[in-house]
């Protein structure tokens, strides 16, 4: 058995070793350990670098925009009619009900105003992303000018749809033709006629360059019908 003396000399061995360990480490260290290197990342940069990636981002709009009919049950069309001359919560006109009274109902932070707010403007964020990803992709990678224009219209449809949105509800918004990808609060509105103008061009282009009823790729996809009824209701609208 290890005496008294033996056992602590063992424990200050043990003690020493473990200090020196720790010494040693910090010696070796230097500022570039803590520099991280990532082994691979997602961006807009590299996410969207050919045409297919760029079909599966206008996928995303048809689902983002869905989201204006499809999720928001009774409030989802009530921003374009209920509160007017045009319709109101038949159960109980009088009561506060779905933005029969605005006072009440017409909040701008609250439900139904900033979830459209914010919903409208994801759809052009969006799509402004895929414009300059469109743009970035190399000339080699598309069959022909008119796959890329016909994805780019597409992308301008949505687009010009909900800047058409924004500015019925809202007139003089803030028009946003480059992406964001970073946190940005000196947002300045732009006079409604030059959002109608962004719009025209948008959905002017998109007639031109659209496919026709049954040219489509899938069902449901975007044709020119679509572009000219809008365009035919902005010339109205002003």
């Amino acid at each position: 058995m290890l005496n008294k003396i033996e056992m602590k000399n063992k424990f200050s061995e043990k003690v020493l070793l473990f200090a020196g360990s720790i010494l040693l480490l910090l010696l070796s260290c230097n500022e570039n350990v803590l520099n991280e290197t990532p082994l691979d990342f997602l961006s807009p940069e590299n996410a969207y670098t050919k045409p297919e990636h760029i079909k599966q981002g206008i996928n995303d709009l048809h689902s983002t925009a869905r989201h204006l009919y499809a999720n928001n049950g009774t409030t989802t069309f009530i921003l374009f009619a209920n509160g007017t001359d045009q319709a109101y919560n038949g159960e109980d006109p009088v009561s506060a009900g779905t933005m029969n009274n605005y006072e009440v109902g017409c909040r701008p932070t609250g439900n139904p105003i900033s979830y459209y707010w914010n919903l409208f403007y994801t759809v052009i964020n969006r799509a402004n992303a895929y414009i300059e990803a469109i743009d970035e992709i190399d000339e080699e990678k598309w069959r022909n000018d008119e796959e890329k224009n016909a994805l780019l219209a597409e992308v301008l449809f949505f687009r010009a749809y909900a800047n058409r949105c924004i500015v019925y509800l809202w007139g003089d918004a803030p028009l946003l033709t480059k992406s964001t990808n970073y946190a940005k609060v000196d947002f300045v509105r732009a006079p409604k006629a030059d959002i109608y103008e962004q719009i025209e061009e948008d959905l002017t282009f998109a007639t031109e360059n659209l496919p026709v009823r049954g040219k489509e790729e899938a069902p449901g996809r975007i044709t020119q019908g679509a572009a000219w009824h809008f365009l035919s209701e902005i010339y109205l609208a002003q």
